[in-house]
């Protein structure tokens, strides 16, 4: 089963961007301003920083437990998010993610298909696999496969 988990939209203002999604879409908070470090940000971004993470779901998603999520990402100490246009943590970016069953399936269907595998596929501490990739076009996609129970 393919899910539509989030999209996670990165953002100059995490408090202006999350205040935005709350009044006008009536979202409610998963998490907010959230620092996140580890080996996948650290491949993603090239560098060895953190972001900051706000995730927020709408009522439909509050009801049903899954998809209708917004990822907000504000990497604040980027030296380079306003010199680089095609990185992914340039402010104005998104990325889908998409919850799979399958990593090694996924990854070759994408390939074969012309899209293009980014970081490598980690584990993370909530035992998922995740990896990031991009479509033919250059869109960013986050490939997320949750552990087994």
């Amino acid at each position: 089963m393919v899910q539509l988990r989030h999209v996670g939209i990165y953002v100059h203002s995490l408090k202006r961007e999350t205040e935005f999604y709350r009044q006008v879409f009536n979202m409610h908070e998963i998490c907010n301003d959230v620092e996140q470090k580890d080996e996948l940000i650290d491949e993603l971004l090239s560098v060895h920083e953190s972001v900051r993470i706000t995730k927020l779901i709408t009522e439909h998603g509050k009801l049903t437990g899954s998809g209708d999520m917004v990822e907000l990402v504000e990497y604040p100490n980027s030296p380079y998010k306003d010199s680089v246009d095609y990185e992914i943590y340039k402010t104005g970016v998104m990325h889908l993610g998409f919850g799979i069953d399958d990593m090694d399936a996924t990854l070759s269907r994408l390939k074969k298909m012309g899209g293009k595998q980014k970081t490598s596929v980690h584990i993370m501490a909530n035992g998922n696999k995740c990896c990031f990739c991009q479509d033919p076009e250059g869109n960013w996609l986050e490939l997320i496969e949750r552990r087994q129970a």
